[in-house]
């Protein structure tokens, strides 16, 4: 997961609660919640929203933003950073927890799943389309938890029935094919997964098809397979996966599928 946060100077901090305090008390926040949100004594909360102290422009436009990451659930807290360096960091910066930090294999994970998506984009894939959003996952090799595994952030933008953008790839993400594709590998030599709506006719493709059980789980004690269909249920829609030793072969095969529905 990627943290956001924003770098400013330590004298500038009072600034920057003084600012977030009368914007969320403008927002009809009341003083008890906001000393709360910003670790402050009431008195001091009604002192800052009282102010008529001038905030800085750049000091202000950081407010807003946290202020709106506030209004809208997210927790926000107050750190000391130590910088040795006479540079000054100031803005808005992206802090990567260890397992997004680019490193030779996360490097190639996001190079295959960048290739998968431009190996499908402008392809046409209107009966392919579940409810849920499309995606594709791919693991480390030696993947243990959800944080090992890297999708399209929030899936794949469709327009006009066509893979058309995404929205970046983040590690930890897309929980269910996650945490499906972790199960899977126990028993399947695969890295990728990939989640698509189910149709009668991808049976007639030239590939291995297997099911899966209503909780998720092998039907079949198979080493090798292209598919899984899962039949749906009461509130879940049937879905299909696509399998493969990384990104680019799920998308390999997703072309496979596609080619041999448009060519019936």
């Amino acid at each position: 997961m990627v943290y956001k946060a924003a770098f400013i100077g330590g004298e500038q901090t009072i600034l920057l609660k003084k600012s977030i305090s009368k914007i969320l008390y403008y927002k009809k926040i009341d003083q008890v919640k906001i000393s709360d949100i910003l670790k402050l004594s009431q008195p001091m909360v009604s002192n800052y929203c009282s102010s008529k102290e001038k905030i800085p422009n750049n000091i202000s436009h950081i407010a807003e933003q946290i202020s709106e990451q506030i209004i809208n659930g997210k927790t926000v807290s107050f750190h000391t950073c130590i910088n040795f360096s006479d540079d000054i960091i100031e803005g808005i910066f992206h802090i990567a927890t260890k397992n997004e930090i680019i490193n030779d294999e996360n490097n190639e994970i996001r190079q295959n799943l960048n290739q998968a998506f431009f190996m499908l984009k402008g392809k046409n894939i209107y009966n392919l389309i579940p409810e849920i959003k499309i995606n594709i996952a791919m693991s480390k090799d030696q993947a243990t938890n959800q944080d090992d595994v890297a999708a399209f952030l929030n899936g794949f933008i469709i327009a006009d029935d066509k893979i058309t953008g995404n929205n970046g790839i983040r590690f930890g993400k897309s929980k269910h094919l996650s945490s499906l594709l972790l199960d899977l590998k126990k028993n399947l030599n695969i890295n990728a997964i990939m989640n698509i709506a189910y149709f009668k006719e991808i049976s007639k493709c030239n590939l291995k098809i297997d099911y899966l059980s209503k909780d998720y789980n092998l039907m079949e004690n198979k080493k090798s397979v292209d598919i899984l269909i899962h039949k749906g249920d009461f509130g879940i829609e049937p879905c299909a996966y696509i399998l493969g030793k990384d990104a680019v072969d799920v998308s390999k095969k997703l072309l496979q599928i596609i080619n041999g529905f448009t060519n019936e």
